[in-house]
């Protein structure tokens, strides 16, 4: 197995000129620097001040932006429920409105008040029933059994009255 080590880091350049060594005679044995216990340096991945500042701005405004955005749709919500309450009385006005002409309207056509009005307008009712008429030569209908006319299976009798315009 084969591990690849990570790059190092490079130290950062100080802000002073480093210091000058001493020069180094071949008796003298190499010693480590040890770091100075009082005087820490502070640690790489810490986040900076000003850093910390900016993204507690930043979430300040995108908190502000939420807020902001949600109280415009709460707005927009209530007023176009304001606007179907509206509508929905609107259409129970209407719907009563339909209901009382159409119990008028049944008034009105009522066969009592039809004869009512006939009397009153000086129409009576023949003393004797219909009689029908019979003219010679004239066709008769195959059978009365009551029913309206029915153009559609009678089309081409129909069609043929019409004129020569028609297909």
């Amino acid at each position: 197995m084969t591990t690849i080590a990570a790059p190092s880091r490079r130290a950062r350049p100080s802000p002073r000129p480093p210091a000058p060594k001493p020069a180094r005679t071949a008796s003298a044995p190499r010693v480590k620097a040890r770091p100075v216990t009082g005087a820490r340096a502070a640690p790489r991945a810490a986040v900076r001040p000003f850093a910390i500042g900016r993204i507690g701005a930043l979430l300040a405004v995108v908190t502000l932006l939420a807020l902001v955005t949600a109280v415009v749709f709460h707005v927009v919500l209530a007023q176009n429920q304001m606007e179907l309450d509206r509508l929905n009385g609107q259409i129970a006005q209407e719907q009563r409105t339909y209901e009382q002409r159409r119990l008028t309207a049944s008034l009105l056509a009522s066969p009592q008040r039809v004869i009512q009005e006939a009397e009153r307008l000086g129409l009576v009712q023949p003393p004797e029933a219909a009689q029908i008429l019979y003219v010679e030569h004239a066709p008769m209908p195959r059978s009365d059994d009551g029913s309206t006319a029915d153009t559609i299976t009678d089309w081409s009798k129909t069609k043929s009255s019409l004129g020569p315009q028609q297909p």
